[in-house]
């Protein structure tokens, strides 16, 4: 067995270990149970966003070239599942849309700005790992087909437009495809349930439903790109029990959503996520945003923002997520850019002034699922002697197990591993986490 740890002095710092045939053990047990699979893994990733992607244009070449192997590369953290943005978002340089105003045919459809710096970062995410899989979220309409007339403070999508605004997302898909660019997922409308001041636009879960299946379903298989899967929500977990409710109320929204995204702003709710893994079990559970606020956390060290991270993944695999989304992949000294001052954090830093690269412990406690995690991977149960750990079992497709382990308390923690009759002595160090690796 290989055992990987990270702290806030060390980094994957490696050492060996070895199972001993011992049935009789019953007390400090991490129980793993390799028969007892779950849900499959997708993948893990971040946000190509055009703030990010802006960012990564001002840095110098050699630490271009350093920020994609520390992400995509097999030394990095390995993503291989991203998300992008339809139109703008807050982390863009200002509202911008691809038709003009009152462009109702859509005649002057566009991605041109999405060229200056989102598509050339995606593509060399891309040679890094060309199976890389992409899923896009709109954050706003284009003002005019909206009830307040901007992409900013919410408003509704107009019912005349919904067609229109289906024809875009088909487009989008379309132009970035011709661009060697697969966007294999999107989501509906991101936090659909917020009135925000950058761009936004509220959606019901009838609204969803409606949008979805009596006009974006259709228009993705008139274009022959309906393997394109639809996710609903994009939202936090504290209703995400009730918005599916909502949406999934006949056959066709079963059939034609394929998936729930959602974040972690408003808390764990990993019981809400369960509910959701046990009541649609064939749909796939994204998580799509989450981020250090500066508005929320901005005292925080980088050990607590590290184990919020490593806390909400490890909660959410182990309540049935299928694939997990950083937010920016990417951003500047003050958090930025972003036209509404929505600043936060971001697992890599970038100074673009001093072109210095600032990792932070997040990073490398994503990178304790990220880079051991591979696509295919399954769940496996674990069962713990204690709440003092956090942890997470899983088998790659090559039969490889990975045990993750967590310890937020502020003491070592010892406990034996056992698989079958077999155990290993571990012990993990304060404020640590840990990737134990070993083949049956």
């Amino acid at each position: 067995m290989k055992i990987f740890t990270t702290n806030a002095d060390v980094r994957f710092e490696e050492k060996e270990a070895e199972f001993i045939h011992s049935p009789s053990r019953e007390f400090k047990l991490i129980k793993v149970y390799p028969k007892e699979t779950r849900q499959e893994i997708l993948g893990f990733g971040g946000a190509f966003t055009e703030a990010s992607a802006y960012t990564y244009s001002k840095m110098g070449e050699e630490n271009k070239r350093k920020l994609l192997a520390l992400y995509f590369g097999e030394k990095g953290n390995k993503y291989n599942f991203c998300r992008t943005h339809i139109q703008s978002c807050d982390f863009s340089l200002g509202n911008r849309a691809y038709v003009e105003e009152d462009d109702k045919e859509l005649a002057a459809f566009s991605i041109e700005k999405d060229f200056e710096y989102q598509i050339p970062f995606i593509r060399e995410a891309l040679k890094f790992n060309k199976d890389m899989e992409l899923l896009a979220s709109p954050w706003s309409p284009p003002a005019f087909m909206k009830t307040n007339n901007e992409m900013n403070n919410g408003g509704k999508l107009k019912e005349e437009f919904y067609d229109a605004w289906a024809e875009i997302f088909v487009k989008y898909l379309q132009a970035y495809a011709r661009e060697g660019i697969l966007i294999k997922r999107i989501t509906i409308q991101n936090e659909p349930n917020a009135v925000q001041t950058w761009d936004s636009c509220q959606f019901t879960g009838e609204d969803e439903r409606h949008f979805a299946c009596g006009h974006l379903k259709g228009k993705l298989e008139a274009a022959g790109l309906g393997d394109v899967k639809i996710n609903c929500w994009d939202h936090n977990k504290d209703r995400i029990v009730e918005r599916c409710e909502e949406v999934f109320t006949d056959e066709k929204a079963l059939q034609d959503i394929s998936g729930i995204a959602f974040h972690w702003y408003t808390g764990d709710h990993f019981e809400a996520l369960q509910c959701i893994r046990d009541k649609y079990p064939d749909k796939e559970l994204i998580f799509t945003e989450g981020c250090v606020e500066y508005s929320r956390f901005a005292a925080a060290g980088q050990t607590q923002n590290a184990e919020m991270y490593a806390h909400d993944i490890m909660g959410n695999l182990n309540a049935g997520m299928n694939g997990y989304i950083d937010w920016n992949l990417l951003l500047d000294e003050n958090g930025g850019p972003n036209h509404k001052g929505n600043f936060c954090d971001a697992p890599v830093m970038c100074d673009t002034a001093k072109d210095f690269i600032d990792v932070k412990q997040s990073f490398y406690y994503i990178g304790h699922f990220s880079r051991f995690l591979k696509p295919g991977a399954r769940r496996v149960l674990v069962s713990r002697y204690t709440d003092k750990v956090d942890c997470g079992g899983f088998v790659n497709p090559d039969g490889e197990m990975v045990l993750i382990v967590l310890n937020r308390t502020a003491e070592a923690q010892s406990f034996e591993i056992m698989v079958e009759e077999k155990i290993c002595a571990v012990e993990i160090g304060p404020h640590s986490i840990i990737t134990a690796c070993w083949k049956e």
